[in-house]
């Protein structure tokens, strides 16, 4: 699960500074999410891009002319 931390917490890896995200066991991450400490972080999708709209190309016959 990852977690934006937003408290300084010492744990057992040392600090873990506010405003970085970690990766952590679901167990500790509630613990965190309980307490305070952190929010779940979800990723952004992306946005496709996508192709631009191609402009139709029209023919021009000889009845049209």
């Amino acid at each position: 699960m990852r977690i934006k931390i937003l408290k300084d917490v010492y744990s057992t890896n040392g600090w873990r500074k506010e405003g970085e995200i970690y990766d952590m066991d679901p167990k500790t991450a509630k613990h965190y999410i309980s307490k305070g400490i952190g929010v779940e972080q979800k990723e952004e999708k992306v946005k496709k891009e996508t192709k631009e709209a191609k402009t139709p190309n029209k023919r021009v016959t000889k009845s049209k002319k």
